[in-house]
């Protein structure tokens, strides 16, 4: 079972760290249990669950950094790690010292039904019936994979300037990965649902419909023409979840990619760079989603940050290392993936704030183009902003109405290029839930946007 540490012996390694020479000396502990199932073509396969602690010790000193762990959570392994991480570090004149005190704590999200206090066979009976509604959706499905996961993450930060902060982050996610095969053609569909809500967020009904989606979406794709190529107007449904947002944009507004100009957003605050519809905001405060937190991993408070307001650009995502070095405060998003890793700048919940459009009156405005529902996987490049992302699922727009499916679409363009273009923006906004991978570390994160049109941007198709 996990104890923190007495306060005077987070204060005596912190204070050790220091006289020997760290300007800025941090101890982050993290306590995690979790749980996950895993089902495929209708047999369980594969039931785990495990608890984990340890800490990290981060030493700066100018633009230095050494980052040392233990799982030995004891007044001897914090000393031993110390000393170890001082050998990493240049000797030096000694930075200020400021005891801890008493941390600052999140309440987590209130949850009727918590995942860590449910039992096993319930979790096993809502995976089955995520198979049974997916398989039910046609004979032509022909490999289904459920996943399950819930999770309950602990963190305590202390630093030696004498900050201190906890934070609770329950989670649970499930995820749906149907395939549909008719002629030796193979499609695949996804739905996932998560975030840090308890078991009523997976209620049987939600359960069901999720997964009969996946299986229709499936199928309809897999018997659809193959999408048209060229440049057309594309309409991104609030379904789509912000995809294209976090990876061909989202990475970019990022600090530490700013401050070592591997940003195309690099020395542009206060410019213009996106569409005057176009409002960008990184918030880690809302109640619930995947990417929320009550305090960064830093020990740093979550917070709403615009990035990108009517077009402009605002401010960078900063966490404490990024802040200090470009002359700004810290956003609240220094995140990491677990006791084992040091911080880096993590975007949490990103989306396009929504706009002033009606969702129809978008699609009726176009003539002839290409409505994407579900996005899919691809590549960015965080220099240039030139991207390319696989469809999974989109429809033609004939004569401003949604017209029949088709497959094998891809979308290449230019981020910022893209913004500039936005010429409509929805009043809705949807979500997705994911996790995002940075430097070898993965965390929780959240995409939403609402309906947007872009005017024109280059389709590959297989037509």
């Amino acid at each position: 079972m996990f104890e923190l540490p007495a306060p005077g012996d987070i204060s005596e390694a912190l204070a050790l760290a220091v006289s020997g020479g760290a300007e800025f000396a941090e101890l982050f502990f993290e306590a995690t249990d979790a749980r996950s199932i895993r089902c495929e073509d209708g047999k369980i396969e594969r039931v785990e669950s495990g608890s984990e602690a340890g800490f990290g010790m981060r030493l700066v000193r100018g633009e230095l950094t050494a980052y040392g762990f233990s799982s030995e959570i004891t007044r001897d392994g914090m000393l031993r790690t110390a000393a170890a991480v001082l050998g990493d570090l240049a000797r030096g004149e000694p930075g200020l010292f400021f005891a801890p005190g008493e941390p600052r704590r999140g309440a987590p999200p209130p949850a009727e039904r918590p995942a860590a206090a449910a039992g096993l066979e319930e979790k096993v009976a809502l995976v089955r019936e995520a198979d049974r509604s997916a398989r039910a959706a046609g004979a032509e499905i022909v490999q289904v994979r459920i996943r399950y996961a819930d999770t309950l993450r602990r963190t305590f930060v202390f630093n030696s300037e004498g900050a201190a902060a906890a934070d609770e982050r329950p989670q649970i996610m499930l995820s749906m990965h149907a395939v549909a095969a008719c002629g030796g053609v193979l499609q695949t569909a996804t739905r996932s649902r998560g975030g840090q809500r308890g078991l009523e967020h997976l209620d049987t009904h939600t359960v069901r419909a999720l997964a009969r989606e996946a299986g229709e979406s499936a199928i309809r794709i897999l018997h659809a023409p193959r999408a048209p190529a060229g440049r057309m107007t594309v309409v991104l449904a609030g379904a789509a979840g912000g995809t294209m947002i976090h990876e061909a944009i989202g990475h970019g507004l990022e600090g530490d990619a700013a401050m070592k100009g591997l940003s195309i957003y690099s020395g542009k605050l206060g410019r213009r760079v996106a569409s005057e519809h176009v409002t960008v905001i990184d918030d880690a405060t809302l109640e619930g989603a995947r990417g929320s937190y009550r305090f960064d991993d830093e020990g740093a408070p979550a917070q709403r940050t615009v990035v990108v307001e009517g077009g402009v650009l605002r401010s960078f995502l900063h966490d404490r290392r990024s802040a200090a070095r470009m002359g700004a405060v810290s956003t609240g998003n220094g995140r990491r993936e677990s006791f084992r890793h040091r911080p880096i700048v993590r975007m949490s919940n990103t989306m396009i704030a929504p706009g002033r459009h009606d969702p129809g009156a978008i699609i009726a405005g176009v003539p002839r183009g290409l409505y994407v529902v579900r996005m899919g996987g691809g590549q960015v490049d965080t220099s240039s902003g030139d991207f390319v992302f696989k469809v999974n699922e989109a429809y033609l727009i004939e004569q401003g109405a949604v017209a029949g499916p088709v497959r094998g679409a891809t979308l290449m363009g230019n981020g910022p290029a893209v913004l500039e273009t936005i010429d409509m923006v929805g009043d809705d906004l949807g979500f997705d839930v994911g996790t995002c991978g940075k430097d070898g570390q993965h965390v929780p994160v959240s995409d939403a946007q609402p309906t947007i049109r872009i005017p024109s941007i280059t389709v590959g198709g297989e037509a």
